[in-house]
Parts: structure tokens; sequence; C-alpha cells
């Protein structure tokens, strides 16, 4: 596991709990499956460039900070 893991799963956990809202809807409100939303959390995997920047574009429409900064090589 590596650090940006580990900032990842801390950084989705605050949106989802920052919102009040279940991993289920979390998932509906990104176009992604629970299961996705559940691996991310969970520390299994991160998400792609797209997927990153469709969850940067969600924050900003709720008015949340996003505190995830992927390394240089993008994951």
């Amino acid at each position: 596991m590596n650090k940006d893991t580990l900032d990842f799963a801390e950084a989705i956990l605050n949106v989802r709990t920052s919102l009040r809202i279940s991993q289920q809807e979390l998932a509906a409100d990104l176009q992604v499956s629970y299961a996705t939303v559940n691996r991310w959390e969970n520390r299994r995997t991160v998400p792609n460039k797209m997927t990153l920047n469709v969850i940067k574009h969600y924050c900003h429409r709720n008015h949340l900070e996003f505190d995830y900064k992927p390394d240089k090589d993008g994951c």
C-alpha cells in the first residue's frame, strides 16, 4: 500500500461523510459502481485521471474541498 492510496481513501471518505451520504449514493452521483467506491475507501484502488476530474468537479459543485493530490506519475 502506498501513501497516495491512503490519502485518496481518506479524501473520498471525507467527501462522503461531509455530504452525509452512503457509498451507494456517492457511486450513483459519480456514475460508478458501489463496488468501486468501496474499493477506493478500502484502499484497494485509486481512480484514473478522468474519474479524478469528475470527483473534483463533483466536490466543487457541492462546495467541498478535495484534498487528494496524485503523485507526479498520476497515481
